[in-house]
């Protein structure tokens, strides 16, 4: 997903649940990297910016926003500067 990635305006009820599910996530700033960690059951994945984009290292990342790269865009909206 983009870094400037919007989620204003969400009709499509599965990225809906996504952004629900996201709340439980807690980010955790490596520096070089962000790790997502599940409040539930504890999975962690990586997550990258590369240039304009937010990459994560979970299957579901592959063909959806998933609910880590939503939770790391949204920590970055609220410490940093989105340029």
């Amino acid at each position: 997903m983009k870094k400037d990635q919007s989620f204003m305006d969400v009709r499509d009820t599965d990225t809906l649940k996504r952004l629900a599910r996201s709340a439980g996530i807690r980010v955790l700033n490596h520096f070089e990297y962000f790790e997502a960690v599940n409040g539930k059951n504890g999975h962690r994945y990586k997550v990258q910016i590369k240039g304009k984009d937010i990459i994560c290292s979970c299957p579901d990342a592959k063909s959806h926003h998933c609910k880590h790269e939503i939770a790391v865009a949204r920590d970055m909206s609220l410490f940093m500067e989105v340029v």
